[in-house]
């Protein structure tokens, strides 16, 4: 019993001995005026924290920034109940005004990332790599809003334009496996690596997958619950497995 109770009090002061650096780590933070904190929030790391004016940050929400790596965010920024924001060292993600992060998204910085104004990640999104020792470059254009549920494996780059929206459940994959070697599991074969670019103005639907290497072209709609294994044209519908072109928009 004596153990048991011996265990509880370490365990309640080591909490409590990482909620008072949280709050160590964000009083040397830049919050603007007028931000708010629901906490508690998780504040890690000895990178430099930046937000603009009449932010907020929601309970549970973590922020870790790396070494000599840094967040700056522009005024408005909205981080919901459990977003993560992990920005590896030496890396940085720098987002412009009216950017929101939904309840349980995350992501995972091992790069030099751009987002522009009023970007929305909605619920439940992963954005990082889905292999190790991966540096990607996400770069986001404004006005653009990413749905629920989707992922974005950022092993290479992947480009986003302007006025850009992704229907909930999507996926979009930078690398695929080499599955040919019949000494190893297909799926654990050499890596190949190509960059997606989803030009300006372009519409995903909903639950559409997106493989390495393709470009979405300006103004393109792809149907819902579409695999896109080649480029789309610009001004152009495709839909299907594999996606194929239905008709242009004139």
């Amino acid at each position: 019993m004596i153990k048991i109770i011996k265990l509880l009090v370490i365990n309640t002061f080591s909490r409590f001995k990482r909620k008072v650096y949280w709050l160590y780590r964000l009083s040397h933070s830049q919050l603007g005026n007028g931000s708010k904190i629901d906490f508690p929030v998780i504040r890690e790391g000895k990178g430099k924290l930046k937000l603009g004016k009449h932010s907020f940050l929601g309970k549970y929400s973590e922020i870790g920034i790396g070494e000599q790596a840094h967040l700056c965010c522009g005024k408005h920024a909205l981080i919901e109940t459990k977003g993560t924001i992990l920005i590896d060292k030496t890396c940085s993600l720098t987002i412009g005004d009216d950017f929101k992060l939904g309840r349980n998204s995350r992501l995972f910085v091992k790069g030099n990332w751009t987002f522009g104004n009023h970007i929305t990640i909605e619920t439940n999104c992963a954005v990082f790599a889905r292999e190790p020792n991966a540096k990607g470059v996400l770069s986001i254009g404004d006005n653009t809003n990413i749905g629920d549920f989707t992922i974005l494996d950022v092993f290479d780059d992947i480009t986003i334009g302007n006025d850009v929206a992704i229907g909930p459940n999507c996926t979009i994959y930078t690398h695929d496996h080499i599955y040919t070697n019949k000494e190893v599991a297909a799926w654990k074969g050499g890596i190949v690596t190509k960059p997606v670019h989803i030009k300006n103005g372009a519409w995903i639907g909903s639950n559409v997958t997106l493989l390495p290497g393709v470009t979405i072209g300006e103004r393109a709609v792809v149907a819902a619950g579409s695999i896109v294994t080649k480029s789309v044209e610009a001004n152009s519908i495709y839909g299907g497995n594999p996606a194929k072109l239905i008709k242009n928009i004139d």
